[in-house]
C-alpha cells in the first residue's frame, strides 16, 4: 500500500518564471514503512515538489496533479504528514523558547497536559542528539548552533507522530558524526514505527545510506528511478553518472604548503558565553595565500572562533595579529571593512530579503568604488558570471532564488570587496554535489590569482579535503588536532577526528550505512558531567581510549613536527618515556 502517492505533478508560477512549468507532470511514490529518495543539483524542482504536497507553495502557484494523496486521503500537515525543512533558522520563532516550541506541537497532537508535553518534549530533544535537553529547552533558536536548531526541527516533526515525513536536507548543518546519528536514528524510526519517509538531498552519501529506492530529479522533471542499487551502480542517464561522479572530486589536490608568511595569527584566543561553551586557548596562523580549514561538529565552537578572528565577536583572552601587528579595535578601524569578509552558513538569513541581488553586491562595492555607478555595475555583473549566475541574476530578489543561488550570492558578495582574508562559514552547506565542485573551482582560482587567505569552516570533509592545506578539527572548543590536510585525513592521531572520518557516508548503498560504533551512540546528558564542570578531556566520555587522567586532567598541545594533537596518548608522562630519536606516529 502506497503511503504517499503523487501522480501528474505540474507547478507553473503565475510570474517571475519565463520558463514555464517548474515542475512538468512528476510522479513519484512512496510505500509504508519505506525510505525514498529524490536526488538533484539545486533548482531542479525537488523542494517545489515537497512544498506542493504540503500545500505550502504561494498564491503564485498554480498546482495541479491527477492526485496526491497519503494513506488514501488528502495530505493533513502536522497529523499524517510533516516536513524537515533545510533552512532551520527561518522554520523556528526568534521570539520563543524552543521547549514550548516543540511542546506545542505535542499538545496539538496527542491533546495532553503541559507536564506531559515537556516530558515527551525532554525525550524527543535527546533522542535527536541534543545535549543537555533540560537546558536546552530554555534557549532561543539564536542560543543554539545551525545544526542543533535543525535538530530541533526534526524533534518537531517526529512530535506530529505521521504516516511519512518529507526531509528536505535533514542533515545539511549537520557534522560527519551527528548526520550519521541522524541517518541511523531516521532508519530506526522508519523500522520501529513503519513511518514512511521521502528524503530530498543533494548528498548522494546520504540517500545510498538511507533510501532502498532513489528518484532523480533535473530540471522538473524525474529522468531516472529505481533501486538505490541500480541507480547508483548502472546509471542509465549521463546526468545521473555526473551528478554521482562530482562526489568524487577532482583536480585539486590538497595538502600544498602555506604561500607566504602568516596573514593572521590567533595565540591562545578564549572566547565563553554563559552556558559555559565558547572556544579555550586557541593558537593558529593562516599564511598570505594558504586556506586553512577548521573542522568539527556543531556547537564545537567553529563560527565562535570565525567571528573573534572577523571581530563580531571580542575574545575574552588571548590576542590576534594581522601582518605582525596586533588586531585590536584601532587597527580594525584603520584597515576598514573590507579586508576580511565573510560568508554565511544560512544564505538567506545574511540577504536584505528587500535588495535584488544586484543591489547587496553594490553596497558591498560602493565605499570602494566610489561616484562610479557603471564601473559598479559592470563589476557585479562579472562577479554574478564569475559565481555561475547571469547578468539578469542582477535584478532578482533572494526570495526568487534557490538556496544553492543564494548561497553564490552570498560569496560573490564576499568576494567582490577583493579581502585579504575570507572566511566561509559553511559556505557549501546549501549546494548539491555538482555545485559544490563549481564553487570549490572557483575557490581556488581566485585563491591562486589574488592570493586570497582563507579559513574555511566546514562539517564536510571531502569539501575539507579538496581546499585546504591544513586543517584543525574542534571539539568542545579546544583544538584536538592540527596538522596538513592530507596528513591528517589519511593518517589522523586523535580519536575524535578518526570518529569524524569514519562517520562519513560512502555514494554506496552496501556501505554508506556502515557506521562505528562510536558514531552510532546517541550522546546523553549523563555522560557530559566531566565536560559541564570543566574537568578532564572534553571527549573523554565517547574516547574508547580514555585513560584515568583522560578524566581528572586536561590535555595540553604536544607538538611533533608540522603536526598538534590535543591527546594524552602523545604525552610522556602519561603514556611513558619515548627513546631517543623515537618517530611519532598514531597511537590509535
Amino acid at each position: 500500500m502506497s503511503i504517499l502517492d503523487v501522480q501528474n505533478l505540474r507547478v507553473r508560477y503565475h510570474e517571475g518564471k519565463a520558463d514555464g512549468d517548474v515542475l512538468k507532470g512528476v510522479s513519484f511514490s512512496v510505500e509504508k514503512g519505506e525510505t525514498v529518495g529524490i536526488i538533484g543539483e539545486s533548482g531542479s524542482g525537488k523542494s517545489t515538489a515537497m512544498l506542493a504536497v504540503m500545500g505550502l507553495l504561494d498564491a503564485k502557484a498554480r498546482v495541479l496533479s491527477d492526485h496526491i494523496l497519503v494513506g488514501g486521503g488528502k495530505p493533513c500537515p502536522g497529523k499524517n504528514i510533516a516536513m524537515v525543512f533545510q533552512d532551520s533558522l527561518n522554520c523556528l520563532n526568534p521570539s520563543v523558547k524552543i521547549g514550548r516550541q516543540v511542546a506545542e506541537t505535542v499538545r496539538a497532537r496527542r491533546k495532553c497536559s503541559r507536564k506531559e508535553a515537556a516530558l515527551r518534549t525532554e525525550e524527543l530533544l535527546d533522542t535527536v542528539g541534543i545535549r543537555s535537553p533540560k537546558l536546552r529547552m530554555e534557549q532561543y533558536p539564536f542560543e543554539l548552533s545551525g545544526g542543533m536548531r535543525q535538530r530541533v526541527v526534526i524533534a518537531i516533526a517526529l512530535a506530529c507522530e505521521p504516516q511519512i515525513i518529507l526531509a528536505d536536507e535533514p542533515t545539511t548543518a549537520l557534522d560527519a558524526a551527528v548526520q550519521a546519528q541522524i541517518i541511523l536514528l531516521l532508519k530506526r524510526i522508519v523500522r520501529k514505527t513503519d513511518t514512511s519517509l521521502l528524503l530530498v538531498s543533494h548528498d548522494p552519501g546520504v540517500t545510498a545510506a538511507l533510501c532502498s529506492r532513489v528518484y532523480v530529479m533535473r530540471k522538473g522533471q524525474m529522468v531516472e528511478s529505481g533501486t538505490a542499487e541500480d541507480v547508483f551502480y548502472f546509471p542509465k542517464e549521463e546526468y545521473t553518472k555526473r551528478l554521482l561522479g562530482d562526489r568524487i572530486g577532482k583536480g585539486y589536490k590538497a595538502g600544498e604548503e602555506p604561500c607566504g608568511d602568516p596573514l593572521v595569527c590567533v595565540r591562545n584566543v578564549t572566547k565563553e558565553y554563559d552556558t559555559k561553551e565558547g572556544i579555550y586557548d586557541i593558537s593558529l596562523d593562516i599564511g598570505e595565500g594558504e586556506t586553512v580549514a577548521i573542522a568539527g561538529e556543531s556547537g564545537s565552537g567553529k563560527t565562535t572562533l570565525a567571528r573573534v578572528i572577523t571581530g563580531l565577536l571580542e575574545a575574552d583572552a588571548g590576542h590576534l595579529y594581522y601582518r605582525g601587528q596586533e588586531l585590536d579595535g584601532s587597527l580594525r578601524k584603520t584597515l576598514g571593512r573590507g579586508k576580511f569578509q565573510m560568508v554565511f552558513q544560512d544564505p538567506y538569513g545574511s540577504l536584505n530579503p528587500v535588495l535584488t541581488a544586484g543591489q547587496a553586491l553594490d553596497e558591498s562595492l560602493r565605499p570602494i568604488v566610489r561616484g562610479e555607478p557603471a564601473l559598479r555595475r559592470r563589476k557585479v555583473e562579472a562577479m554574478l558570471a564569475l559565481v555561475g549566475l547571469s547578468a539578469k541574476d542582477a535584478g532578482k530578489y533572494p526570495s526568487e532564488f534557490s538556496g544553492g543561488e543564494r548561497q553564490r550570492i552570498g560569496l560573490a558578495r564576499a568576494l567582490i570587496a577583493k579581502p585579504d582574508l575570507l572566511v566561509c562559514d559553511e559556505a557549501l552547506s546549501a549546494l548539491d554535489t555538482r555545485t559544490r565542485e563549481q564553487i570549490l573551482e572557483l575557490l581556488k582560482t581566485v585563491r591562486e590569482k589574488e592570493r586570497l587567505s582563507c579559513l574555511f569552516i566546514s562539517h564536510d570533509l571531502h569539501a575539507v579535503r579538496r581546499i585546504s592545506s591544513r586543517v584543525g578539527v574542534m571539539y568542545g572548543g579546544r583544538l584536538a588536532e592540527l596538522g596538513r590536510t592530507k596528513d591528517i585525513c589519511s593518517d589522523p592521531w586523535h580519536p575524535y577526528t578518526r570518529l569524524l572520518l569514519d562517520a562519513v557516508p560512502k555514494a554506496d548503498p552496501v556501505r554508506a550505512g556502515r557506521f562505528r560504533g562510536a558514531v552510532a551512540e546517541e550522546r546523553g546528558t549523563e555522560k557530559r558531567g566531566i565536560e559541564k564542570e570543566g574537568r578532564g578531556c572534553p571527549f573523554a566520555a565517547n574516547c574508547t581510549y580514555a585513560m584515568k587522567c583522560c578524566a581528572e586532567e586536561m590535555p595540553g598541545q604536544y607538538s611533533f613536527g608540522d603536526r598538534q594533537v590535543s591527546c594524552f596518548l602523545y604525552s610522556e608522562k602519561h603514556s611513558g618515556r619515548r627513546a631517543k630519536g623515537y618517530t611519532m606516529t598514531s597511537q590509535i
